[in-house]
Order: C-alpha cells, then sequence, then structure tokens
C-alpha cells in the first residue's frame, strides 16, 4: 500500500513501533514532564513566541478549528474568512452555527487568491480573519506575508489553520504576528489521526480567551492552558499519540527541525510535478500551490474511476475530492518523507496510461 493521501500519512517505522506499544497511566509527573517537552517542541517547530499557550485536543483538525474560533471571537467580533474550498467553508460554517458575525471572501478552486480582495475591507471594523494556509481541497497556498501584513495594519487578529501546510511550507508564527495557529497530528508530523494542537500568542490569549467564555466544557482553552501548567489537560488525552508526538519531535529537531523536514517535501513535490508534466496528460490548475500536494485535473471527469483503479489494482491511494469538483479533480499529496522517487515514478507510469 502507498498512500499518497493528506492524513494519515506514511508513517515511519519508529513512530509505528511506538504506536504499538501499551499507553502509559498519564496522571503522573512523568508523563506530566513528556507533555511540558511536547509543547516546547511544538513551538520550536513553529517558532512561536516563548510565552506562546500550548492547546493539546484529542480531536480532529476540524474540532480545533471550531474550538480556536469559540475561544477567540464572540458575537462581539466581526471576522474576514478566506473560503477557497471545503475548509474555508468550514470556517464559515462554524462562525454561523455560534452567530459569529463574519464576511467570506471567496476564492474559486482554480482562481489564485489576489491580494486586492482585501483592499474593500480595509479599516473596516475587523477584528479577526480566519484563513486556511493551504486549502486542502484544492491545493492553493495563501500568500500569508500579504495576509499578516494586511491584518496587523487594521489591529485584526490573525488565527491560521496550518493543518496541511505544517512541516510541508516555512511558516513563522511570531515573524508573521499570528495571534493562533491550528496544527494535527496525522498532517505533516506523520502520526495517527485523534489530536490537533493549538499554540496561542500569549497577548491573543490574555486579551480573548480570558474575556472569553465559550458555551462548551470539553473546549474551554483556559483550562487547557491552567492544566498545561503542569503538563496535564482536562480530559483524557490520546496517550499512545503523545508518545508518537515526544518521540517524533525528538528526532525531527535532532535531524534539523521544521526546515528539514520542509525541504525534504518540498523535493517530492517538485520531482512529482516535474515527471507530471513530461510523462502525463493531466494539467494541474494555474494556483500558487503547497508543497503537501498537487491537483490533478481530469479531463474525461473520470476522477472517480482513476482513484478506484489506482486503489483496487495498485494499491496506490490518492485523494477524491467531494462536491461540485468530485467528477475532475484529484489529490496526490506529498506530506510523508516515506515516499521516495520510485513510488512516485511507479504512479506516474500508470497515470501516463490513463
Amino acid at each position: 500500500m502507498i498512500l499518497f493521501t493528506p492524513g494519515p500519512i506514511a508513517m515511519d517505522g519508529e513512530t509505528i513501533a511506538e504506536a504499538g506499544k501499551q499507553s502509559q497511566y498519564f496522571r503522573t509527573v512523568e508523563f506530566s514532564a513528556l507533555m511540558l517537552d511536547c509543547g516546547r517542541m511544538l513551538k520550536e517547530m513553529v517558532n512561536a513566541p516563548e510565552d506562546a499557550k500550548t492547546v493539546f485536543l484529542t480531536a480532529s483538525g476540524s474540532g480545533a478549528m471550531e474550538a480556536a474560533v469559540i475561544n477567540l471571537f464572540s458575537v462581539k467580533d466581526k471576522l474576514l474568512i478566506i473560503n477557497g474550498g471545503s475548509f474555508g467553508k468550514r470556517f464559515t460554517q462554524i462562525c454561523a452555527l455560534h452567530d459569529i458575525p463574519f464576511v467570506s471572501i471567496d476564492v474559486a478552486w482554480n482562481e489564485a487568491f489576489n491580494p486586492a480582495k482585501l483592499d474593500p475591507f480595509a479599516n473596516a471594523g475587523f477584528t479577526g480573519m480566519l484563513v486556511n494556509m493551504c486549502e486542502t481541497s484544492t491545493g492553493q497556498l495563501f500568500p500569508m506575508r500579504i495576509i499578516s501584513d494586511f491584518c496587523a495594519r487594521g489591529n485584526i487578529c490573525l488565527v491560521v489553520d496550518a493543518i496541511s501546510s505544517f512541516l510541508c511550507d516555512p511558516f513563522d508564527m511570531k515573524t508573521l504576528n499570528i495571534g493562533a495557529v491550528i496544527v494535527s497530528s496525522q498532517k505533516g508530523f506523520a502520526l495517527q489521526p485523534g489530536m490537533s494542537f493549538v499554540v496561542i500568542a500569549n497577548d491573543t490569549f490574555e486579551e480573548r480567551c480570558k474575556a472569553n467564555a465559550p458555551k462548551s466544557l470539553y473546549f474551554r482553552f483556559v483550562d487547557y492552558e491552567a492544566d498545561m501548567r503542569r503538563g496535564q489537560t482536562p480530559y483524557t488525552p490520546a496517550v499512545g499519540i503523545i508518545n508518537q508526538l515526544y518521540e517524533k519531535s525528538l528526532r525531527l529537531i535532532r535531524s534539523g527541525g521544521a526546515a528539514s523536514n520542509i525541504s525534504a517535501i518540498k523535493a517530492l513535490a517538485v520531482y512529482f510535478r516535474e515527471q507530471l508534466s513530461k510523462k502525463t496528460g493531466f494539467d494541474v490548475p494555474p494556483i500558487p500551490l503547497s508543497n503537501c500536494l498537487t491537483p490533478l485535473i481530469c479531463k474525461n471527469n473520470n476522477a472517480k474511476e482513476i482513484f478506484e483503479t489506482l486503489k483496487n489494482q495498485y494499491a496506490i491511494y490518492v485523494t477524491p475530492c467531494a462536491g461540485e469538483l468530485a467528477p475532475f479533480l484529484l489529490r496526490v499529496t506529498h506530506m510523508s518523507r516515506q515516499l521516495k522517487n520510485s513510488d512516485i515514478d511507479q504512479l506516474i507510469g500508470i497515470l501516463a496510461k490513463m
């Protein structure tokens, strides 16, 4: 089985071995020390300020997206949302559900984001912006420096879903003045699914999380922050995934940290795109792409057929799309360092015949 999927992604042998161990009891000083180390390493990998807060949630990325929104914003806020696909839309759904006022900046699946779309909203009373750094449904990588500068000029709290782009594209929480960033276990970390992590700048936490009162018991960040001071969570964490996170984070940092991982993933993406262009008839949308994945346009509207053929005949898994994109768009991801050029060559060889 070869996984060109955006999570779970192929795990390395050390992580698989860790996943097979008996989970320990977690209300101990030893586990607390492990959790605190994980928090420190996570902040290092996103280059967060030293006093930033870390929230460890036993939840999918969508759970963390909702948790971040309801802890940082309320009905008193006014948000901008860059809506470039399924996950941008998810932010709009969360805000609508919780009665948080917002304006959606819509970007078509094959439309490169134009920074001029921001111009009508300058100095218009917006207090927050939500953006998926990479819109996973299309692969578009949004221009974070431009978005960050826009937010800085308007004193807008910027919240970034970096779930797909984490450890695949350069990211710097300090430089971009990010209020909060969201990542998940099954993407760039290459761990099992089940946990998400929110890193929150200290001033954002003090000004927003402490002043807010979300209608949620499980997702109250002030409770997580209080428990994390002693290396714990308010509710039972996914202990096995935290063990994997600790072991993998240590190895990532020792082998060059986020920059080294990003370089390796970029090399896979570049190689795939070069071979795709040279050897197949598939086109790619004319948009800025994340290193994490490449969207393929299926000209004969046979995306489902290609997906099923790859899965059933070759045990190769690519990623289908949902909704209106389903007939003609597939996604091939490059998130795992377990992928080799030989895996890409095998996939390219099959696609060339389709």
